[in-house]
């Protein structure tokens, strides 16, 4: 008999009790799911359905789980990309083959499957290889650009608290430490009455920087998820205290658990005319301790540009905002994907390519 983790026959859809006991199950022998493979965490997304896969030891006892969001393609109506987040971390090695072997029989087994995206996580390059080579034998290719981020800042979170805000630049310590002085509170928002205000926010910073806008997060799922699993989700708002209603919230952040790190995930601001308050700064910040609190080794900034303030970048000045609390450059992620049925995929990439044809002549 093998040795061997195996996968579980079969994906089970959603999060059903047994989910819910899997994950703890594998929360007690120190696995920590990634958010993105959480029970519940289909409540995040519009329109998506989240598949999972259980991996067991032939003597039954839980190895790990992986877990794919399914969702309508635009390009051919009718069917569905896959999509993983966030493979890397926290996987026992053992278990690799078998994990990109349970995907690749998902992406066959399932109906009318376009694509399955995979996103190999780990700032480790032997990590990424192995996988990477693991997942080539399964006929995947790897993607020209991920559609996350391929390249961030890193914060080591070995340093206590008060060590990691020594380290921070003089001006940056002011902006974090002064807050305490203006009528804003930093604090979980936890309250779906603020959905609409999160997708305003949001909206707000994709016009501000020319970025193509999607509305592609529920935020009261996010709200709920994120008081159901706070070890692996925050979402944290700057509030003003001395008004009432939705409009107080000035802004938010959002925080992942990733198996090992933390990333800061999403995020936007607004600039209110009569309260000069270093908004993202506190917000990053709280995400930065939830995640030492939480055990992470290392803590992600979201990706990072080439750019800066002022220059032909957009998000350049972003990029420098976040270089205050880290300058060290890693990389950390690739996507791969696998066609499973290349008639369709042909057909798709053709229809995708007419309409941006017809779309280039409509604008002249």
């Amino acid at each position: 008999m093998s040795s061997h983790p195996a996968a579980d026959p079969g994906a089970r859809r959603n999060g059903p009790p047994e989910r819910h006991a899997y994950e703890q199950a594998l929360a007690e022998r120190g696995i920590r799911l990634p958010l993105p493979h959480r029970a519940g965490w289909s409540q995040a997304r519009r329109r998506v359905e989240s598949l999972w896969v259980p991996l067991r030891a032939p003597d039954g006892s839980y190895t790990g789980a992986v877990a794919a969001d399914a969702a309508p393609t635009r390009s051919l109506p009718g069917y569905r990309h896959l999509r993983v987040e966030r493979l890397g971390e926290t996987l026992p090695r053992t278990v690799w083959r078998d994990a990109v072997a349970a995907l690749a029989a998902l992406a066959r087994q399932e109906a009318r499957v376009l694509l399955l995206s995979v996103e190999v996580f780990s700032r480790d390059p032997e990590t990424r290889a192995t996988l990477g080579a693991l997942l080539t034998e399964a006929g995947f290719t790897r993607a020209a650009q991920p559609r996350n981020w391929g390249v961030t800042l890193a914060l080591d979170l070995r340093p206590s608290e008060a060590e990691l805000l020594a380290s921070f630049s003089r001006s940056l310590r002011q902006r974090l430490t002064g807050i305490a002085k203006l009528p804003v509170a930093v604090r979980p928002v936890d309250d779906e009455r603020f959905a609409p205000r999160l997708e305003e926010l949001t909206r707000q910073a994709f016009q501000r920087t020319g970025g193509r806008y999607e509305a592609r997060w529920d935020w009261a799922g996010v709200i709920a998820l994120s008081r159901r699993s706070p070890d692996a989700s925050r979402l944290v708002g700057l509030f003003r205290t001395d008004r009432d209603g939705t409009d107080a919230l000035l802004g938010f952040a959002w925080g992942w658990w990733n198996g090992a790190s933390a990333s800061y995930f999403a995020g936007a601001t607004t600039r209110p005319s009569d309260l000069q308050v270093p908004i993202a700064h506190a917000l990053v910040w709280d995400l930065i301790c939830w995640a030492k609190r939480e055990g992470a080794d290392w803590f992600d900034l979201g990706g990072v540009s080439a750019g800066t303030t002022g220059s032909a970048d957009p998000v350049g000045g972003i990029s420098d905002f976040k270089r205050q609390f880290s300058k060290e450059t890693v990389e950390v992620a690739e996507d791969w994907t696998l066609e499973p049925r290349l008639v369709p995929a042909r057909l798709a990439a053709l229809l995708s390519a007419g309409a941006a044809w017809f779309s280039r002549v409509a604008r002249g």
